[in-house]
């Protein structure tokens, strides 16, 4: 009964350095957990996207930048590449397939893509709504592009140069809506797809080209040691560039490691500061209860029985704080939409892995905090203390 007495004096009398404690340890916790999601989540995210693509091949240039642009669409390219060369890399032994894709403009900010069957076998896309099939100057939407637009079958737009909603429009040549794309949680649910024929059509005006262009080719090989020498063969020919995505992706990544570094440093400083906290409330509620915790030792109490009182206490403090962290977990991935733009996927067990460990480290370091308060608690002058009380 003195023991509760005293446990539930410790959550009252000083709520305020409970609470601090609380939310210090749950605001490290959550930032700690939230960048290490973030990472996976973004490593995952991009070796997603680029499934199925061994190769980009496109015109000269920076390799990131056609990776970005042609397995991301988030840049814009080099420029522009022979059909025929297309045509010559898919006839060769070592490549399984070879997809053509043309790229030039957008409607409401969605990048339109020409391509034939062989893209939308690439993410495995099929029709929730009208026709898959890629035909001239007619357009399949991706699920996230017709949500946003509210596109929807027989429907005509127009689109314009570039990814800008301000640039040239296109107005001679319309699109019609012949299909709309199930979700498939890939890059193509951003997408508008076309017949190649139809970019064709649409820059006939604005393109000193005289045979057939393609944007880039997307390239599966048929073994690792065509993955070795394919590159190399590939670069080796006047205005191609071949990259490989996993390792330009590999590399943007690395280039963001610091910031991973230094948000983590910020967590465990929040965490240390929590314990901090927590030693200094402990220590103070020892010294309050000096008296309470005499008279436990006084009827037989023991040193392990007090350090058992003390690792409760703690105890309470990291248990809410993991509440809390795992409450402000769940809101990340909409703030990652919010702030980015982009909806990446949201699986709890990888958040709540890196929060399992994360606590686990937290609980043991806080126990480890309580040892100077618990100290304090083992030199109480018993009979100093009784002798005071009366």
């Amino acid at each position: 009964m003195i023991r509760w007495r005293l446990l539930r004096a410790f959550l009252t009398e000083r709520p305020s350095h409970f609470l601090l404690a609380v939310v210090l340890a749950a605001l490290g916790l959550a930032s700690a957990a939230s960048v290490l999601w973030l990472r996976d989540t973004l490593i995952e995210h991009a070796s997603r996207q680029a499934e199925g693509i061994d190769l980009v091949v496109g015109a000269k240039g920076s390799a990131l930048q056609n990776v970005l642009a042609a397995v991301y669409h988030v840049d814009v390219p080099n420029g522009n590449i022979s059909l025929a060369d297309v045509e010559a890399i898919r006839a060769r032994p070592d490549v399984e397939y070879a997809i053509p894709i043309a790229l030039g403009d957008s409607v409401a900010g969605a990048r339109i893509v020409g391509s034939d069957a062989g893209f939308l076998q690439l993410y495995r896309a099929r029709a929730a709504v009208g026709s898959d099939r890629l035909e001239p100057m007619q357009a399949v939407l991706g699920a996230e592009v017709a949500r946003r637009t509210g596109l929807r079958l027989g429907d005509v737009f127009v689109g314009v140069h570039g990814l800008g909603e301000t640039s040239e429009a296109h107005d001679a040549h319309p699109y019609t809506v012949t299909g709309v794309l199930a979700p498939t949680g890939r890059v193509i649910d951003h997408l508008v797809v076309t017949a190649l024929e139809s970019v064709w059509i649409v820059h006939a005006e604005h393109t000193a080209a005289t045979e057939p262009e393609a944007t880039f080719a997307l390239i599966k090989v048929r073994s690792p040691v065509a993955m070795a020498t394919l590159p190399r063969a590939l670069n080796a020919l006047p205005g191609l560039q071949a990259a490989v995505p996993a390792l330009e992706s590999a590399r943007l990544l690395a280039v963001f490691g610091w910031v991973v570094v230094l948000v983590q440093a910020f967590a465990w400083l929040l965490v240390g500061a929590a314990l901090a906290s927590l030693l200094g409330a402990l220590m103070q509620a020892v010294a309050r209860r000096e008296p309470d915790l005499a008279l436990l030792r006084s009827v037989g109490a023991s040193t392990r029985q007090l350090a058992m009182l003390l690792a409760v206490e703690t105890g309470m403090i990291v248990v809410a704080a993991i509440l809390l962290a795992a409450a402000g977990l769940a809101v990340v991935p909409f703030a990652a939409a919010w702030l980015t733009g982009v909806a990446l996927p949201w699986r709890w067990g990888g958040g709540v892995c890196w929060l399992a460990w994360l606590a686990a480290a937290t609980l043991v370091a806080a126990l480890v905090a309580m040892l100077p308060a618990l100290w304090r608690a083992a030199r109480i002058d018993v009979v100093e203390q009784l002798s005071e009380r009366r």
